[in-house]
């Protein structure tokens, strides 16, 4: 008897703008999805390095198994290039969200006026 054991690569299906603007004190919310066989396990990752979700740092928290990553009371550090990676037997894949966060008395034309 032979059997077909299927696989596919994670494919992405749902993820957050490339780009986001958060007042500090604000609340960041972060979704990337993906399918695949088998399904995909998925990481986070900020300006490179593993992000690491703890009890130590409930600003940072995830959701939907890891699919969602909320960032509460931004503060100037948080800003920086957020990754969800997901990962399969298969393949690998990303999604890249930069994260700007503007101070209180930073009006938001003005930063995107020096990012252009």
């Amino acid at each position: 008897m032979y059997m077909c054991m299927s696989t596919a690569p994670p494919t992405l299906t749902h993820v957050s703008p490339s780009f986001v603007v958060g007042r500090e004190g604000s609340e960041v919310d972060m979704r990337c999805d993906a399918t695949g066989v088998p399904p995909p396990s998925v990481s986070w990752l900020k300006d490179g390095r593993q992000l690491s979700v703890s009890d130590s740092q409930p600003r940072v928290s995830t959701a939907l198994d890891g699919r969602r990553l909320v960032i509460s009371h931004l503060v100037l550090a948080d800003a920086g290039v957020y990754r969800c990676q997901f990962k399969n037997s298969v393949a690998q894949t990303s999604h890249d969200i930069r994260i700007v966060v503007e101070g209180a008395s930073q009006p938001t034309n003005q930063l995107l006026f020096f990012l252009r």
